[in-house]
Formats: C-alpha cells, structure tokens, sequence
C-alpha cells in the first residue's frame, strides 16, 4: 500500500513541478515520469547512503526529489538555449 502512495505522491510532485516551471516544457507525461526518476533516484541514494528513516520522511524526501528533477531540468534546458541565443547574436 505504501508504494502505491509512494508512486501516487512523486507523478503528483513531478506534474505539479512542470506546472510551476512552465514554459510549456516536456508535457505532463514525461513531466510525471521525471517526477517518479527524481523520487527513485532520491530514495535509492537514501537507502544506500545508510540513512534509517522511516516511511513518511522518505516519502517527504522523494517528493523533494520528484518535484526537483523536472524542475531542474528545465532550468538547464532553458539555461542552455539561452547561451545559443547570446552567442548567435554576437556572432551576427
């Protein structure tokens, strides 16, 4: 029962993070799967760190994590595309 709310709650962060963002980003699909990687990657490194926690703080820390990753994606995108755009205009 606990991963189904653990799955429910990162497509919820990882959609709401691609809301916030905007810029009409990846889409609501790939915006939940980044959010459900972001909270995977999140818990994995948890767990393997060593870290003891119990359920609700590391469904608290994967939803950090799922809402995160889209986030910082499209920062990066953007951060990118804006780079090409400067050196285009200097070079003209």
């Amino acid at each position: 029962m606990f991963y189904s709310i653990w799955l429910l709650a990162a497509a919820l962060a990882g959609w709401a993070a691609g809301e916030i963002a905007g810029d009409g980003g990846f889409g609501t699909l790939a915006d939940v799967l980044l959010g459900i990687t972001g909270a995977f990657v999140v818990r994995w490194s948890v767990e393997n760190i060593g870290i003891s926690v119990n359920n609700v703080y590391l469904l608290l820390f994967s939803i950090w994590g799922a809402a995160a990753f889209p986030a910082v994606l499209r920062i990066a995108l953007r951060r990118q595309h804006r780079a090409k755009a400067r050196s285009r205009l200097e070079s003209d």
